[in-house]
């Protein structure tokens, strides 16, 4: 079948068009996709060298990590209706700065620095926590290196670090006497 010229110019100007119309709403048709169901990611982040961590898991069950070295991190995949726990002690005699955090989002919701110690809890309905951190204390033996006297004997201050989230991901390391962030993360 062979067509004439016309023919051939009519069909361009009519069907060619339509054609064109018909492929691009085709394409531009919405597909229903499934609803998403979305929840709050939590995940626990703690930071200490030779200390024992305990947590509670995703089935709210306690698991124990022995001897950590470095960063560790759990992250629930997910949705959470129980409180948060987390444990951690150092496994040496020294004394070890320990970081431990309760994130929601990967933003840091509830935590703190401590030393040799650290038990953080934090309920998931409530958005609110609880913490115990040890503390660092002078032993008030020798030279005192805080620039102050020894009180004699009988009260020994107490410091803590600022422990605030900085742009970089890390946690502001500036000790604080009495507890409490530093004068930039007020």
């Amino acid at each position: 079948m062979i067509l004439s010229k016309q023919t051939l110019q009519t069909m361009r100007s009519y069907w060619l068009p339509l054609l064109a119309g018909a492929v691009f709403l085709s394409s531009c048709s919405k597909k229903e996709e499934a609803p998403v169901e979305e929840y709050e990611e939590y995940a626990y982040e703690v930071e200490c060298d030779f200390c024992e961590i305990s947590y509670i898991d995703k089935a709210n069950n306690t698991k124990t990590i022995k001897n950590n070295r470095g960063k560790w991190e759990y992250r629930f995949d997910s949705k959470i209706t129980f409180e948060l726990k987390l444990e951690i002690k150092t496994t040496l005699s020294d004394k070890q700065t320990i970081q431990a955090y309760i994130l929601k989002d990967r933003e840091v919701v509830f935590g703190d620095i401590g030393y040799n110690t650290a038990i953080i809890t934090y309920n998931t309905q409530k958005a609110n926590g609880t913490g115990s951190y040890g503390a660092r204390q002078n032993n008030g033996s020798g030279g005192s290196s805080n620039g102050g006297g020894n009180n004699g004997g009988s009260t020994t201050p107490t410091s803590s670090v600022c422990g605030a989230k900085n742009k970089t991901g890390g946690y502001c390391k500036r000790v604080v006497v009495g507890g409490g962030r530093c004068w930039q993360h007020r």
